[in-house]
């Protein structure tokens, strides 16, 4: 490759990324415009208490195990995903931001399929969503993975349909679209079950943890969360759908 052909190489990578990232500042500019103060309160709330947990389990555990040990590294993995997912949301990366989703629903069905199955029968499998989490979670799945595979057409549309004359096509660039809200909503959903499944398991890890303060918290989240509409109340007493 001699210098002229690497310069127009570095030159137009470089001008598509200067574009680029000056179109997810724009939405990032743009979603907080237009969130609503209610769910922009909950992303606080949500991601305040993810990043408590995250500083909890940096601390170490006296007594543990293998499958304490595979527990934590998908709660930690769990934890840095979440804020990445956060990011691509701001950004207008809808598409890269419910791929991501996906990983996290995974994630806390394997933290679940754990507390019930020998952690030998799990190595090397996909976690069962089906399994683990049944109704609205199930179907939310098989969503996400019609994204992530981009298994449709329709799936473009995240991308959002650019017009030019006659042209039409999915945009290179991030545009700020009401469906960021959706993804948002989703985030905060499987957010909150990793939140409340997390309570429950740090007194196990460290002896001795009061989560009585951490629990209040929550149900305040939970409350906000059934407000805006992440949430629905359970009919049957059951998991909040």
């Amino acid at each position: 490759m001699n210098n002229e052909l690497a310069d127009k190489l570095l030159r137009a990578a470089c001008e598509f990324q200067g574009q680029s990232l000056a179109a997810r500042e724009l939405c990032r500019e743009q979603f907080r415009r237009a969130e609503p103060e209610r769910n922009n309160i909950l992303r606080i709330l949500i991601d305040g208490q993810i990043g408590l947990i995250g500083n909890k389990v940096t601390q170490k555990i006296e007594a543990t195990s293998s499958k304490v040990s595979y527990q934590i590294s998908v709660s930690a993995s769990f934890i840095r995903t979440h804020f990445l997912v956060n990011d691509f949301i701001l950004n207008g990366d809808l598409v890269e931001a419910i791929t991501l989703i996906r990983k996290q629903l995974e994630s806390l069905a394997r933290l679940h399929e754990l507390d019930s199955e020998p952690l030998l029968k799990l190595s090397g499998k996909v976690p069962n969503i089906k399994n683990i989490l049944k109704g609205t979670a199930g179907r939310m799945y098989g969503d996400l993975s019609e994204v992530a595979h981009f298994s449709t057409p329709r799936v473009a549309e995240l991308l959002h349909v650019v017009e030019h004359g006659e042209l039409v096509g999915p945009s290179l660039l991030p545009v700020f679209t009401q469906n960021g809200f959706a993804c948002f909503d989703t985030v905060d959903f499987v957010a909150v079950y990793f939140i409340a499944w997390m309570l429950e398991k740090l007194p196990v890890w460290y002896l001795g943890y009061d989560n009585s303060e951490d629990k209040s918290l929550l149900v305040e989240t939970i409350g906000l969360a059934v407000d805006v509409g992440v949430l629905r109340l359970p009919e049957d007493g059951g998991a909040y759908a």
